[in-house]
């Protein structure tokens, strides 16, 4: 079989949290779609408690 063959592929339902409770995100009018593509992912590095960037803010606030 080959990697590409959307034949034998389950789809898979992607779910996100709006106005209070979790909607699938093929159900999403075109505003929400479009907020949705814009979201930015939270990763622990960008946190501003941790990491390189807190780091860089303290040194600024000094």
């Amino acid at each position: 079989m080959a990697a590409t063959d959307n034949a034998q592929r389950t789809q898979c339902e992607v779910f996100s949290r709006s106005m209070g409770f979790y909607r699938p995100v093929s159900n999403f009018n075109v505003g929400k779609y479009s907020e949705f593509c814009e979201r930015k992912t939270f990763t622990e590095a960008n946190c501003l408690t941790t990491g390189q960037r807190h780091s860089e803010l303290m040194k600024k606030a000094a």
